[in-house]
């Protein structure tokens, strides 16, 4: 569950927040003067998180190499022809899947 926490609360009543954080209760919106600064998450969803971010940066540089390679070879096509490869692996895929 979230829930939003002022400073002063969380410095108050820090032992018990991060045992229910830790349990996987509660994550927490940190917020001073009503606006949110911090969010307080477990481990587990950090190390998750981080994971993510890296598999997600892994793909986006796959995908840019792969572009820069596929925009190597198709150096000298006109839009038609691009647009004419580009529906023909559609189909491909379309006949591969039904």
């Amino acid at each position: 569950m979230e829930r939003k926490i002022g400073t002063t609360e969380l410095r108050q009543r820090l032992t018990d927040i991060v045992q229910a954080v830790r349990e996987g209760r509660n994550t927490y919106i940190i917020e001073t003067f009503d606006r949110p600064q911090a969010v307080l998450i477990s481990l587990d969803e950090y190390r998750q998180f981080q994971r993510y971010k890296r598999e997600r940066e892994a793909f986006f540089e796959w995908l840019e190499a792969t572009a820069s390679r596929n925009a190597e070879h198709n150096i000298g096509l006109s839009d038609e022809e691009v647009l004419s490869i580009i529906e023909q692996a559609r189909e491909e895929v379309v006949s591969e899947a039904g």
